[in-house]
């Protein structure tokens, strides 16, 4: 009986450990591929800048998944070769014997998969908490806006009608006091000829 091999897409594993790797890989890479707008070449390279940051993806099924969207950018023409960071490639990792410990240092994909899917929900969650804050304070400015519009003295009407009204209010109080003043100087002339009359 021959040696098994594990397979992966068109790739064939030596060691389970780099097999189950490689699925966990590609699993990533699956999820990546349905939560992305693959058309937009930012979130296309800010993925990919990640990836290499944080050295998702050290298979060769990862690592095929990684020039490919190197090749997108680059064809895009959005950017160009020297402004995307290359593809770390790691020496090959001892094989890990089937039930060995896993070394601290090398991550596990299921995490992997999981830190993507919490940062994408917690992307979504932030952005319907920002828009809902956004549309409460437009509706808020929008609210002082009408206030300050239909008020009487407002930054709306100040050079306008506020200067005007004042002006007329003056003259109205000055043609009232002119009124009274002639009103009375008839009473005192009255006064007069009856005084002038006896």
């Amino acid at each position: 009986m021959g040696k098994k091999t594990y397979q992966v897409g068109a790739y064939a594993f030596a060691s389970k450990a780099e097999y189950e790797r490689a699925k966990k890989e590609q699993e990533t890479i699956q999820y990546l591929m349905a939560n992305t707008n693959t058309a937009d070449g930012k979130s296309l390279l800010k993925i990919y800048n990640r990836s290499i940051e944080k050295g998702s993806f050290q298979t060769a099924v990862g690592l095929e998944f990684l020039i490919n969207i190197r090749r997108r950018l680059i064809d895009s023409g959005m950017f160009s070769e020297d402004t995307i960071a290359p593809i770390p490639v790691a020496a090959s990792p001892a094989p890990v014997q089937d039930g060995a410990d896993r070394s601290k240092s090398q991550i596990d994909p299921a995490k992997q998969v999981q830190r993507y899917k919490d940062a994408y929900e917690a992307a979504v969650a932030g952005r319907k908490i920002r828009n809902m804050a956004i549309i409460i304070l437009l509706v808020v400015v929008i609210g002082m806006l009408l206030i300050t519009y239909r008020s009487e003295y407002s930054v709306f009407t100040y050079f306008t009608n506020y200067k005007e009204k004042i002006r007329n209010e003056v003259v109205d109080e000055y043609e009232d006091w002119q009124d009274q003043l002639e009103e009375k100087e008839k009473q005192l002339e009255k006064r007069q000829s009856t005084l002038d009359a006896k």
